[in-house]
């Protein structure tokens, strides 16, 4: 294991590999934030789950990954993005017991080895566009409540996420998503630069009331063009530049252009140049936060409504389901555009407390892995 002058090693378990640049925003946020608590570290990214679909190495906290942190790790951290949303329930091999899965591919046995200390930081539950989160279904309940158990300390996303693992007799705590942190920036007023819209995910056009509800947004950031408001909309998905040709204006720099990039560098250094978010894709939201902009969440599913109770932001966002929510998010829209105190002040006021609680979180957790005994660390 490590000496007091070398490095933490840390084997942290995230969707590396996944196509949304969310995803790599969180483990971003991670990896800036543990030194700062834990001292240097030396981090290993290991796939936690198929949404690494390369077929060259294994995923998930079992087999060759487990025996490598076993052998080479100081610390694991497993998190953030949607770890905790329990998965549709699917047959093994066409037979036998229908069995539940989540974000972590693991099983009880490999839990039970795992010899390193593990920190949980910033997973969240979730669900489909639209739709209620689902139960846990055994082996993920097992799972879940076995992986909280053997951390030595442990905090999640958003107060939802807190609820539904209350349901399996999980207690844990809400600090927030790592990327709200990547600045203590307070959101203050902005009057140059773009609104930013992000364009809700592609999969929500594959059901009925998600194709009316894109169909909506098209219509608003048309609406946005038409009246003068500089816009970018901002991609997240490789998936989503095809739609965004056929559907959204021709890019007109600066009057309106769309941006996408994996450069999480780039996708920063635009993010700082704009007024504020419409954030239809959560870490669209989140990232914008981190960097003081004013925000207008939207509660296309479980994670951004789980983001939305969290920060207390019910006045100044919208959900799918509710009816003339459009003409609800114009109206905050002009809100933002105004720089509406009231709004400036919820939302600066909320990353505040989120921040003091994430910061008090992690301090103690490293406190807490200091005081470990020498054969778990």
């Amino acid at each position: 294991m490590s000496s007091a002058a070398s490095p933490l090693r840390v084997h942290h378990y995230f969707p590396l590999g996944s196509g949304n640049v969310g995803d790599h925003m969180v483990a971003h946020a991670i990896h800036a934030q543990l030194p700062e608590f834990f001292g240097p570290c030396q981090f290993t990214s290991i796939p936690v789950n198929d949404r690494y679909d390369r077929g060259d190495r294994e995923i998930g906290v079992r087999g060759e990954n487990l025996a490598a942190t076993n052998a080479q790790a100081d610390l694991v951290v497993i998190g953030g993005s949607n770890l905790l949303e329990p998965r549709k329930p699917r047959r093994q091999g066409g037979s036998g017991p229908r069995r539940g899965r989540w974000g972590v591919f693991t099983d009880s046995a490999s839990i039970d080895a795992l010899r390193v200390p593990v920190l949980l930081i910033g997973m969240g539950t979730g669900s489909s566009f639209g739709q209620s989160i689902r139960p846990y279904v055994d082996p993920s309940t097992t799972e879940v409540r076995a992986l909280f158990a053997k951390s030595f300390a442990h905090a999640v996303r958003d107060v939802t996420t807190v609820s539904e693992l209350a349901r399996i007799g999980v207690q844990t705590q809400c600090t927030g998503c790592p990327v709200t942190f990547l600045t203590p920036a307070p959101v203050t007023a902005h009057s140059s630069g773009p609104l930013a819209v992000s364009l809700p995910p592609y999969y929500i056009r594959d059901s009925f009331l998600g194709r009316r509800f894109m169909a909506a947004t098209l219509a608003y950031i048309r609406h946005l063009v038409a009246t003068g408001v500089p816009t970018l909309v901002t991609l997240h998905e490789d998936r989503d530049v095809a739609f965004a040709r056929e559907h959204l204006p021709p890019p007109n720099p600066p009057a309106f252009d769309v941006f996408y990039t994996d450069s999480l560098t780039e996708q920063l250094e635009r993010f700082n140049s704009i007024r504020g978010m419409v954030g239809f894709r959560l870490h669209a939201a989140l990232t914008a936060l981190a960097l003081g902009k004013p925000i207008i969440p939207v509660g296309l599913d479980w994670r951004g409504q789980g983001f939305i109770e969290t920060i207390s932001a019910q006045p100044y966002s919208i959900r799918p389901a509710w009816i003339s929510q459009f003409g609800k998010l114009r109206r905050i829209t002009g809100q933002l555009l105004a720089n509406d105190p009231a709004l400036l002040s919820a939302q600066s006021s909320a990353k505040a407390a989120l921040l003091a609680t994430h910061r008090s979180f992690l301090a103690q957790a490293a406190t807490t892995y200091r005081a470990l005994p020498a054969t778990r660390r």
